[in-house]
């Protein structure tokens, strides 16, 4: 049995990548203890794991709305706060840790295991060429910067960088260079099964936008509902808890609910509209339903990710701002493309056959058999 300590954070699409590997090593008769944020602690102990908090992150609430100049502030102190760095480092000494696998989005994090003489995994949870194009090159990768820490340099210095994302829609993957002996593409973790929509009853149409609140979020769920109203089909908008911030005008033929769970819905829908969340987007793609996505922020990985599933030809990319009638006409447009629900079942084969989970814990077993390095 080895001894893995998991550093993450309650950062939403994330946390379940990372419990979901935590799951595997420990069902592989690991000792796994999480390191994470107050919030996590149900759902970390009821999963059987040991839980610590970080003191550290006590300004981290991702779960409230929040500014965009705050919401990049708090990122950047995530990613390069040192007193997070010394309390990850000293957890994992205290612990006995024999490995690690450190969220990238705790780029210090990183460095702190490293001086602890604990080899370290990093888990990228979106294409690797958000992580070292948008992110790095954008506010918070300079910002951090500023504050003393580089997140290339980090992951770069990590004995194995493991990307939960799919090789054949990840620009990345086509230009990893030197890179490729530490770097992983393990696959998406997200699960999914034939898609078998009802073909006595309107297509049904799920709408799930992003679980963080953004500028604009509740306008475009309204754009998005009344298109659904105009058309022959069945709308169901999932909110994952995060209700609007104001009361949205519901067609009779769409159905709004403060949250639900994706894999009821997924296998009887056509289509998904979404933001672009990697985590919506792959789980709709492992159940072969093409999604008409609407990035909700420029700055994150949802515009790269619209992008890759119109290049796949499994989806659409649609602005934020686009008004009813030009999301009536892709959903249109969509649900008639039998060469998109064809395209999307052949990925959706593949992505099923995929066990990232299990590729992520071997690889990490190898780390925790390797030899330490020296502080």
């Amino acid at each position: 049995m080895t001894r893995f300590v998991v550093v993450t954070v309650d950062g939403g699409g994330n946390a379940p990548p990372t419990l979901a590997i935590a799951g595997r090593l420990a069902a592989r008769g690991h000792d796994v203890h999480i390191l994470g944020h107050e919030r996590q602690r149900e759902v970390v102990t009821s999963a059987g794991h040991a839980f610590t908090p970080l003191d550290a992150l006590g300004f981290w609430n991702a779960g409230v709305r929040r500014s965009v100049p705050a919401a990049i502030g708090q990122t950047v102190r995530l990613a390069a706060d040192p007193e997070l760095e010394r309390e990850v480092g000293h957890h994992l000494r205290s612990i006995g840790a024999e490995a690690a696998l450190v969220d990238c989005l705790m780029a210090s994090s990183s460095r702190g295991a490293r001086a602890a003489g604990v080899p370290d995994a990093v888990l990228f949870h979106t294409f690797l060429a958000f992580w070292e194009r948008s992110y790095r090159r954008g506010p918070v990768g300079t910002l951090a910067r500023v504050r003393g820490t580089d997140p290339l340099r980090e992951w770069d210095a990590a004995a194995v960088r493991l990307v939960a994302s799919d090789a054949s829609l990840d620009p990345a993957a086509a230009r990893i260079g030197g890179r490729a002996r530490t770097t992983a593409w393990i696959g998406p973790l997200e699960h999914g099964e034939p898609n078998r929509p009802d073909p006595g009853r309107p297509p049904l149409v799920m709408v799930s936008l992003s679980t963080t609140w953004f500028p604009g979020q509740t306008d475009a769920y309204q754009r998005i509902v009344t298109a659904l109203g105009s058309l022959p089909v069945r709308g169901v908008v999932t909110l994952g808890g995060l209700a609007p911030d104001r009361e949205l005008v519901v067609p009779a033929n769409v159905e709004v609910r403060e949250s639900a769970r994706h894999d009821e819905l997924l296998p009887h829908a056509s289509l998904v509209v979404g933001h672009g969340g990697h985590s919506t987007t792959f789980r709709a793609l492992a159940h072969g339903v093409p999604v008409l996505a609407m990035p909700m922020h420029p700055m994150l990985d949802q515009p790269m990710i619209a992008d890759s599933l119109e290049r796949a030809g499994v989806g659409r990319h649609l602005p934020r701002r686009a008004g009813s009638d030009r999301i009536a006409a892709a959903i249109t447009s969509l649900l008639a493309d039998e060469g998109a629900r064809v395209r999307a079942a052949r990925l959706a084969e593949r992505l099923r056959v995929t066990d990232a989970a299990a590729a992520a814990a071997a690889a990490l077993e190898r780390l925790a058999a390797s030899p330490r390095p020296v502080t």
